[in-house]
């Protein structure tokens, strides 16, 4: 993937610079965390795209003794960006994802690869471990997508949950598939309604 090329207004290596708040949204990064996680040699480079997300309010600063420290603040259209640039670096099977979503007619809903797959280490007989998450209480349709992809290889195994019911999983005090998958993850499509999710547990105690 070329760094340099420009995506939706930004450089892709700059969007790039959000990958580890997009990784763990709930975590906080000194200037010199971001540069070591993200392979920038340039100091200066770094803090001038952080300082822009802070402007363009994707981001927040605290200045502790004489160093900046950033935390996520919103702005969904930038991490949903970089979902996209995430999603073209995994390693995932797209074509059984694409048969999977022409199976389902709904243009609403995200679809989210987990396990070994969003890790980047499947190996051969891994699941394809997939969610859906789907604004309306008729999981049907979507059910009978995923168990299509029971027949592929590698084998989906999938689950679908409401909004209403992955918020609750999020802000859930015991660990649950919900945080799985916010902890690693690739978002196949609708990253911006995941994010709608995600920003409002933050809001209500979830940290990961």
């Amino acid at each position: 993937m070329d760094k340099t090329v420009q995506f939706n207004g930004f450089i892709k290596k700059e969007l790039l610079i959000l990958a580890p708040f997009v990784k763990t949204p709930w975590a906080s990064f000194t200037l010199t965390e971001i540069k070591m996680l993200t392979r920038n040699k340039s100091h200066h480079y770094v803090f001038e795209a952080l300082e822009k997300f802070c402007f363009l309010g994707a981001l927040k600063k605290i200045i502790r003794g004489n160093t900046n420290v950033y935390s996520v603040k919103g702005g969904i259209e930038y991490f949903s960006l970089v979902e996209v640039l995430m999603k073209e670096k995994a390693r995932l099977p797209f074509k059984n994802l694409d048969l999977i979503a022409e199976k389902i007619k709904s243009p609403y809903y995200t679809l989210i690869v987990g396990g070994s797959y969003a890790a980047g280490n499947p190996k051969a007989g891994s699941d394809l471990d997939v969610v859906v998450i789907i604004p309306d209480a008729d999981k049907k349709p979507f059910q009978v997508a995923l168990r299509e992809g029971e027949l592929m290889i590698p084998e989906v195994h999938g689950f679908v949950f409401t909004y209403p019911e992955f918020y609750s999983m999020l802000v859930n005090d015991e660990f649950n598939l919900g945080k799985e998958f916010a902890r690693k993850h690739v978002i196949v499509y609708g990253a911006e309604a995941y994010y709608k999710i995600l920003f409002e547990a933050m809001k209500h105690g979830f940290k990961g």
